[in-house]
């Protein structure tokens, strides 16, 4: 049988497109070019136009999903493995020397089953999206015992690494933008008056939707002639609005508009329609895909300096501005609006940045480097 790599997404991910989030995607985009790639999700669907013998079923994460959302920090270690076990085991039933097994976002996977991959000779790898790892109990983190550290970004591994040193080997693998969604218009002709700016992705506190709400209306207030709107729902695929969608719809000026979640396709055309995309993260973001994405169609990206998203505007193609500072954005955006040749210049230097360091194609050449090297490591550690 020829080496397998299994892909255990989280509880709360379902291997879809629709309904998916950012682990999905980089499964589905990072995957087809690896035969022996498996996905291990809770639930699935074909959106991805998958195919079937590649995606196994953990229906048992969910019940774990709702037993950790009763329990929480209350759920003891050993309970917490043993139910996770039980949930992952049948998955990986055949599990040979030749596999390895890589663990999305969640170390308490990899410390559950940990001692299940070793023992059948097979290679851990646990692949950080965000900053769960610092959260995690000593014990939980040294049961770990994975055979590489993956992270996002470079901040994410360097955070992780102050506090925990002696992790052992360590890689970056940055995310990617997928150039048959996210294209630029190439549109000739004036630029549109007012620009449209958009503001994408989860409805939630932590991605500053406030913050671009009052930028708004600071510019409003301005008479800077903008147009905002707003792309999303409180999660992927969800479309009823929240307590706090509803008190920013509420407190929203005219110039701001919401339109609901879309994904695929759908989202690649918003993109294309807007002039200027606005990332005002109020946490330390990873890296996360629509900055990409909007640099993918060709758009300057005004966003918070947090996180990882430095290091994806590094060779330009935006403008960074403190967390929390609704006046910075407003002068941010204002700045764009005003300034086409500017504008022009920074959507450049975003689309040409993407092509040269974020694509999904480089993405996945890192990614079987990574597994190979893994692979070559173990073996020669073997054979010693």
């Amino acid at each position: 049988m020829p080496p397998r790599t299994f892909h255990i997404l989280t509880e709360s991910e379902p291997f879809s497109e629709h309904d998916g989030g950012a682990i999905s995607r980089w499964v589905a985009n990072v995957l087809p070019s690896d035969g022996g790639g498996i996905v291990i999700a809770p639930s699935a669907d074909d959106t991805w136009a998958f195919p079937p013998e590649r995606v196994r079923l953990a229906p048992r994460l969910q019940a774990y999903k709702r037993i950790d959302s009763l329990a929480g920090r209350a759920l003891r270690w050993p309970v917490r493995r043993l139910l996770l076990c039980r949930s992952l085991a049948p998955a990986l039933a055949d599990l040979s020397s030749e596999d390895t097994v890589w663990v999305h976002n969640r170390p308490e996977f990899a410390a559950a089953i940990a001692a299940l991959v070793h023992r059948r000779g097979a290679r851990l790898i646990l692949h950080m999206h965000n900053s769960h790892l610092l959260h995690r109990p000593q014990r939980v983190v040294r049961a770990i015992h994975a055979d590489c550290y993956v992270f996002v970004s470079l901040f994410l591994m360097q955070q992780a690494l102050e506090k925990f040193p002696s992790l052992g080997r360590f890689e970056v693998l940055h995310n990617g933008a997928d150039r048959s969604i996210f294209f630029p218009s190439f549109s000739a002709g004036a630029a549109p008056n007012p620009p449209v700016v958009l503001f994408a992705g989860r409805l939630v506190p932590d991605k500053g939707l406030h913050i671009f709400v009052a930028a708004m209306r600071l510019l409003q207030d301005r008479h800077v002639a903008v147009e905002g709107v707003v792309l999303g729902g409180a999660g992927f695929g969800v479309t009823e609005p929240t307590p706090y969608i509803r008190e920013m719809q509420d407190s929203a000026s005219s110039n701001v508009s919401f339109q609901p979640y879309c994904s695929g396709p759908a989202l690649g055309a918003r993109f294309r329609g807007a002039d200027i995309s606005c990332v005002p993260s109020c946490w330390q973001d990873p890296m996360p895909l629509v900055v990409l994405e909007a640099m993918a169609s060709g758009l300057p990206v005004v966003a918070s300096r947090s996180g990882g998203i430095p290091e994806m505007l590094s060779k330009g193609g935006g403008i960074l501005v403190e967390r929390g500072s609704a006046e910075q954005l407003a002068d941010a955006l204002e700045l764009l609006a005003t300034d086409v040749p500017l504008r022009r210049r920074l959507a450049s230097e975003a689309y040409a940045s993407v092509q040269r360091s974020f694509t999904w194609d480089i993405v996945r050449a890192n990614y079987i480097r990574i597994a190979q090297s893994v692979i070559a490591a173990d073996k020669a550690f073997k054979a010693v």
